[in-house]
């Protein structure tokens, strides 16, 4: 009897590492940084890549830029260029999006949010899933859903997604992002550019993914101590 709780026990505790959240997005991948813009009039969508100029079959978008940009819990990637608005971020238990300034500072940021069609409102401050070696967690806000304060023409990172995290004066925050549907708007407030900016969304692990590994191991530990004891 205690082998065969053993065995589904530890069944239990395999199938919660590999539990799909349901948090999604309808044109973005969560977890992946982002090259976007904004336009001049609030509120403006998260425009997709970063408008060098205007060619001939319209505006000529820069390559995929920010080497070494971290992701949770502790890797780094590279940024892409996002696509096309509008789209939604979908968040059960909620989660976070972080922003950065790139290149030269100067740029600032102010990030509004929807939440399941509801008022526009501004972000709050959330705390940077961003502790693993090696990471810069970035700035923090100063409320209002403003990034920090910038200090124009200081700095230069190269695109460097880590760097300017790590640059007090390169602007950058992390915001909190309720449970929900989130459809995200933002002000451009600076003076370098074109108002791009590195963007990461994060989702908050989901409690049943939680309790259903906590349950497997409890499980584990009880059918252990009987097989010890018997």
């Amino acid at each position: 009897m205690s082998r065969r709780l053993f065995v589904i026990a530890l069944l239990v505790v395999i199938s919660g590492f590999f539990v799909t959240p349901a948090a999604k997005a309808d044109n973005v991948v969560l977890n992946q940084w982002y090259t976007g813009q904004f336009g001049n009039d609030w509120p403006t969508p998260l425009l997709g890549g970063v408008d060098i100029g205007l060619g001939v079959d319209g505006p000529i978008l820069t390559p995929p830029v920010g080497p070494c940009g971290p992701t949770a819990p502790n890797g780094f990637a590279n940024a892409i260029a996002s696509p096309a608005p509008a789209w939604a971020i979908t968040l059960p238990c909620g989660g976070t999006l972080t922003v950065t300034d790139v290149e030269a500072s100067g740029d600032q940021f102010q990030m509004f949010d929807s939440v399941n069609g509801g008022p526009i409102v501004c972000l709050g401050p959330a705390a940077s899933p961003f502790t693993g070696p090696g990471q810069n967690p970035g700035w923090v806000s100063p409320g209002c859903g403003l990034t920090s304060v910038p200090v124009p023409d200081a700095s230069f990172d190269g695109e460097d997604i880590n760097v300017s995290l790590g640059d007090p004066d390169m602007s950058s925050a992390t915001f909190y992002l309720p449970p929900g549907v989130n459809d995200i708007t933002g002000d451009y407030l600076g003076v370098e550019g074109n108002g791009d900016f590195d963007f990461i969304i994060e989702p908050a692990p989901e409690p049943s993914s939680l309790a259903l590994f906590g349950t497997g191991l409890v499980g584990l530990l009880v059918a252990f101590r009987r097989k010890l004891t018997a």
